[in-house]
């Protein structure tokens, strides 16, 4: 029995939309060759995660030709980077780990982030990021509630 392809993206794919987000900010469209310098990839590996990113829908790309981003592609791949950039402000500037680490880890805990986690995220994010004494009290109602909210207390 054959097994078929899950008809939805999956987290290594993400990061090829991305890496096609970012390039294609600075310029009309990307090719293979810059996609597979900035992931540290081969050739055939993007050549294979593009033909999947378009049969989803999420790109636009034929063989040899250069690739852009389906407005459905655009809308996930700048989500993602925001995530992205977030978290990696955050393990830098907020945990002080090098950029590279920073980066790593911000691509991977931009993955298995709901809507949820999300916005707990942002909440903490916008009370830390240039915390000072008189932001306080709103840290300490934060983690109050976070308490509730892993207890199951609303």
């Amino acid at each position: 029995m054959r097994r078929g392809r899950k008809k939805e993206i999956t987290v290594h794919l993400e990061d090829y939309l991305v890496v096609v987000y970012e390039i294609t900010k600075k310029q009309p469209a990307a090719r293979v060759s810059q996609i597979a310098r900035r992931l540290g990839v081969s050739l055939p590996s993007v050549t294979n995660a593009m033909k999947r990113l378009s049969e989803l829908g999420f790109v636009n790309y034929e063989k040899y030709n250069m690739i852009t981003l389906t407005r459905k592609g655009k809308e996930r791949a700048k989500v993602k980077e925001e995530l992205q950039s977030r978290f990696r402000d955050f393990f830098m500037n907020v945990i002080g780990l090098e950029p590279t680490v920073s980066d790593k880890l911000a691509r991977s805990f931009s993955h298995y982030v709901d809507e949820s986690v999300k916005d707990r995220f942002d909440k903490f994010y916008e009370i830390i990021k240039d915390f000072n004494e008189e932001k306080t009290e709103e840290l300490v109602a934060f983690i109050e509630e976070s308490k509730k909210l892993s207890r199951g207390e609303e």
